[in-house]
């Protein structure tokens, strides 16, 4: 295959740093990251080869027949999702099982992240279809994710009001939602985490499951793939190289705090060394895990088999 240039929709993310300082050269493509794009344009512009994407968005799509993207098993962010419920400081709830038949609002019904965090609450034997859920902007700090359709339990939130405001008013119980509510670091905020311990309970999960939820994976444009299908491989394999080549330099780069070493440390203990795996294989657990939430929560209608998510990627892989 000749170099062909191409240019790939990223965020910015810290173990690509030995490929975009160029520690690592692609093999058989010339190229281009883009980190300033927003994520959801790849939707919408026909002229991006190949995009960071929604893993919860591409399952929908995939379901549905939407052959846009073929899926490439790298996994550009996954969190656990512990941490993504807040309730206000006199609320009294502590538990997530407290929050059945609830009023709840979340920036994104069908974003990977929030779909992560609703399967916590059905580990609890929280019915979702219980619960009074509204979907709108937490705050004023973004904007939201395109919109699909709601099931019955599900209405966006009321013009002009963001979920945050709502919280505290008592229109609301909880929030879900990827990061913190503005104020929520102030010293007198009302706002509170439900699960304080929140990383307790995000190793014990890991330890009853063996899931690092993904919520990204890594698209190609399918003309692009069907033209020349080795350019896949050859932008998993950079992708994949360059976070190899973070994973063994990530002791040398622990300077973001005084002790995030000790962290690394016993992530690795708990977690191995190498906890942010590519491919297939070393996935089975979390893929397999999201397509059975996506049918479980109404997201899609019949079940995906996990083992043709990215049977097109492995095929050429193989080859």
């Amino acid at each position: 295959m000749s170099d062909q240039t191409i240019t790939l929709l990223m965020r910015d993310h810290d173990y690509l740093a030995p490929l975009y300082g160029g520690d690592v050269v692609p093999d058989g493509i010339r190229l281009t990251i883009d980190r300033a794009t927003p994520m959801a344009q790849a939707y919408t512009d026909a002229s991006i080869p190949a995009a960071e994407l929604s893993f919860s968005r591409y399952l929908i799509g995939l379901s549905r027949g939407d052959r846009t993207f073929v899926g490439i098993p790298f996994f550009p962010i996954r969190a656990f999702r512990h941490r993504c419920f807040f309730v206000r400081r006199d609320s009294g709830l502590t538990d997530l099982k407290q929050l059945q038949g609830k009023r709840i609002g979340t920036n994104g019904w069908q974003d990977s992240g929030n779909t992560w965090t609703r399967a916590l609450l059905r580990e609890q034997g929280v019915r979702l279809d219980q619960i009074q859920w509204m979907v709108g902007p937490v705050d004023d700090q973004g904007p939201v994710n395109p919109q699909g359709e709601f099931p019955p339990h599900v209405r966006p939130a009321p013009s002009g009001r963001v979920l945050r405001d709502m919280l505290l008013s008592g229109d609301l119980d909880a929030l879900v939602c990827p990061l913190p509510p503005k104020g929520f670091y102030a010293h007198d905020s009302k706002i509170v985490r439900l699960i304080p311990n929140y990383r307790q309970a995000e190793q014990a999960y890991y330890g009853r499951t063996g899931i690092f939820p993904p919520h990204h994976i890594v698209g190609v444009r399918r003309d692009v793939f069907e033209r020349t299908p080795q350019v896949a491989a050859a932008l998993y394999h950079a992708l994949d190289r360059s976070r190899l080549v973070w994973q063994q330099r990530r002791l040398y780069y622990a300077e973001l705090t005084p002790w995030v070493l000790a962290e690394i440390e016993e992530t690795a203990a708990l977690m191995g060394e190498d906890w942010k795996p590519s491919g297939v294989r070393a996935n089975r657990k979390g893929i397999g895990g999201l397509c059975e939430e996506e049918l479980a929560q109404g997201l899609i209608t019949r079940p995906i088999d996990p083992e043709v998510v990215f049977a097109e990627f492995e095929t050429v892989l193989k080859t």
